[in-house]
């Protein structure tokens, strides 16, 4: 069972937290082809494969299916909700795919977010593993405590001290956003798939703006609960008159709980 008060320690002094069988086996076989066939899609709007993001999906959420599932798991948003609070929502989500004997965007030393705020905590990430991840095909490489600091590692220290994440199909890492990480090569002969989600607080803005892309691409959400549509920001567009502030809570785009609206439910 997950124990919040020690995955949370885990995240504030390693940088970093592991939690085995998020993911079922049978979905992650699920879902593959599914990725596979939108990795080729992106493929062809780049008109080749000779591009640095080749493998990962710029927002998974359009392509419906099984990437929507992900979003509306409560194990899998449980520990960003620990974190970061209920109303968290997504602020990227897409896959890490390294292709077949080769690496990806993700095997430079680096960050996911630049910002550097000390003592609080505005995002979260996670690595969901589609596929055993192994020294052979690129598991990523972290070094523990490295989000304390603002200074990048050098290349000699970062290998020495980090170490490997070596994990099964169905685990996820969960990470601070400011740990210091690499993937590695992929030396098999098939791809190595996961999907990557970055979460915030929901009063930022997401990387691309999913209610709308999602709209946009007529992407069916007939089966998405209201939790994954909160965490789609579906629930934090902010209104765009008078008429909208003003409906009935469960009708606003925007429904988050300001400070003084916490002592009053009958106004929320």
């Amino acid at each position: 069972t997950l124990n919040k008060e020690a995955f949370l320690s885990a995240i504030e002094e390693q940088g970093y937290a592991i939690v085995e069988d998020v993911l079922s086996k049978d979905f992650c076989d699920t879902i593959i082809p599914e990725l596979e066939l939108a990795i080729a899609k992106e493929a062809d709007f780049h008109g080749t494969v000779d591009y640095k993001d080749y493998g990962m999906l710029l927002a998974c959420p359009i392509y419906g299916g099984s990437f929507l599932q992900v979003a509306d798991n409560p194990q899998v948003m449980k520990p960003f909700n620990w974190l970061l609070d209920d109303t968290c929502i997504i602020y990227v989500y897409t896959s890490s795919s390294m292709p077949p004997n080769k690496t990806n965007y993700s095997a430079r030393i680096h960050v996911d977010r630049p910002h550097f705020i000390p003592g609080y905590n505005e995002a979260m990430g996670c690595l969901l593993f589609l596929d055993d991840f192994t020294d052979e095909n690129g598991a990523t490489w972290v070094l523990p405590g490295s989000h304390l600091k603002a200074e990048k590692p050098t290349e000699s220290f970062f290998y020495d001290n980090a170490i490997r994440v070596i994990a099964p199909k169905g685990a996820v890492i969960y990470f601070h956003l400011r740990l210091w990480h690499a993937g590695g090569i992929n030396y098999s002969n098939q791809w190595r798939h996961a999907l990557g989600i970055g979460m915030v607080r929901g009063h930022l803005k997401q990387r691309i703006d999913l209610p709308r892309a999602l709209k946009t691409y007529n992407t069916d959400l007939s089966n998405v609960s209201d939790l994954g549509l909160q965490k789609l920001g579906f629930f934090s567009q902010p209104p765009i008159s008078l008429p909208q502030f003003y409906l009935p809570v469960s009708e606003r785009t925007y429904r988050q709980k300001s400070e003084w609206e916490k002592t009053n439910e009958s106004d929320i």
